[in-house]
């Protein structure tokens, strides 16, 4: 049975940046250390960006980050070479010792929208699409990564994602919301036609992608109410909008929200297509709906379970109602390494193998033979 860890994560180094070009070169990510006796406790570190911290630690707008010279991350039992992937070595052995085969590398400081000017992003993402694209190529084919692009920029995205592909990018990063943009927002077209045509998914991670959204919340429930939440949102403007339709060759997954949430996504999104009203006689004009695209819009259960849509679960999940309403081709698991957060799971592989609640081929395909029709690997 091959594993897939269907996502880990890098944490950033400190000198990712330091070859950015001159243009950007004076505005580039600055690596700053607290001292170790503030609130922040052993969180004691930051980027600074456009003046700003990532992640923000002040008290509204709240976002969580780990940070590779932070006395946390020294306390980890993962080496730093591990956590950077500047000792690709060290990561294979930390593949090894949780029985993963491969994984798919997500980015961490990025989990969240962190530079205003476009061009300073696009910068940032090229200089992190090099750095791990390069790492990922010593791992022979056991450590892959998707590609961060700047949406905002959908000309300097699509040429990105075609320089990511030639350094092996398995897929493409998003979070459910871009700034104040949908993932419907026609401008991001062109970016999902490239993606289709280059044979790559589209990946909808849990992340604080809207700052206005991130602003409401200042506790620790912003993990879950800006973070996970907008993905959500962003499986209802992308099904509403029948991206898999429009471009036949997409890919979609959604990854560390769990998966519970979809059927009920499912059953709200058929109710604004078919209201199940009485108020209306036959013939008469049902409320109008301006989010949904009746000409490419397909019953979402369609395309989970006909290799299009993903979702990444959790191993404490009701799988009887998720292989029931989302079908056993479409899940797919991870262990979140190196973050260690409340989506982290780093032992699920030893705990899906020794289950009794599912046949053996069903926990094949959840444990890598989805992830690889996904990722296409």
């Amino acid at each position: 049975m091959s594993v897939i860890d269907a996502d880990e994560h890098i944490i950033e180094p400190e000198g990712m940046f330091d070859n950015l070009p001159e243009e950007f070169h004076l505005r580039r990510a600055i690596p700053v250390r607290l001292p170790a006796d503030t609130v922040r406790g052993d969180f004691n570190g930051c980027w600074l960006i456009e003046g700003k911290s990532v992640p923000n630690i002040g008290s509204r707008g709240r976002t969580t980050a780990s940070i590779s010279w932070t006395e946390r991350s020294k306390k980890i039992d993962v080496s730093l070479g591990s956590q950077t992937l500047a000792d690709i070595e060290a990561r294979l052995s930390d593949l090894d010792r949780f029985h993963i085969d491969c994984q798919i590398v997500f980015p961490t400081m990025f989990l969240a929208a962190v530079a205003e000017d476009v061009k300073l992003e696009g910068a940032l993402f090229h200089a992190y699409n090099s750095y791990v694209g390069e790492a990922c190529a010593k791992s022979k084919g056991r450590v892959r990564w998707v590609a961060l692009l700047p949406f905002r920029d959908p000309e300097a995205a699509v040429h990105e994602m075609r320089r990511a592909n030639d350094l092996g990018a398995s897929g493409v990063f998003t979070m459910g919301m871009v700034w104040e943009r949908n993932l419907a927002d026609p401008a991001f077209f062109p970016i999902y036609e490239e993606a289709a045509g280059l044979d790559l998914p589209l990946c909808v991670h849990l992340g604080w992608g809207s700052p206005q959204v991130t602003q409401l919340f200042s506790d620790s429930h912003a993990f879950f109410c800006s973070a996970i939440v907008p993905v959500m949102w962003g499986f209802m403007y992308t099904m509403g909008a029948g991206l898999l339709t429009r471009f036949p060759k997409l890919r979609l997954g959604f990854l560390e929200t769990g998966s519970a949430w979809v059927p009920y996504a499912v059953q709200q999104i058929r109710r604004r297509v078919e209201p199940p009203t009485v108020l209306f006689s036959a013939g008469q004009r049902r409320p109008v709906d301006n989010a949904i695209d009746r000409r490419y819009y397909r019953d979402p259960e369609e395309f989970f379970r006909s290799g299009r849509a993903f979702v990444n679960c959790e191993g404490d999940e009701d799988f009887d109602y998720l292989l029931k309403h989302v079908g056993e081709d479409a899940l797919m698991c991870s262990s979140d390494f190196p973050h260690g957060d409340p989506s982290a799971e780093e032992n699920y592989v030893s705990r899906w193998r020794e289950r009794s609640d599912m046949p053996e081929r069903i926990k094949e395909k959840i444990l890598g033979k989805n992830a690889e029709r996904f990722f296409h690997l």
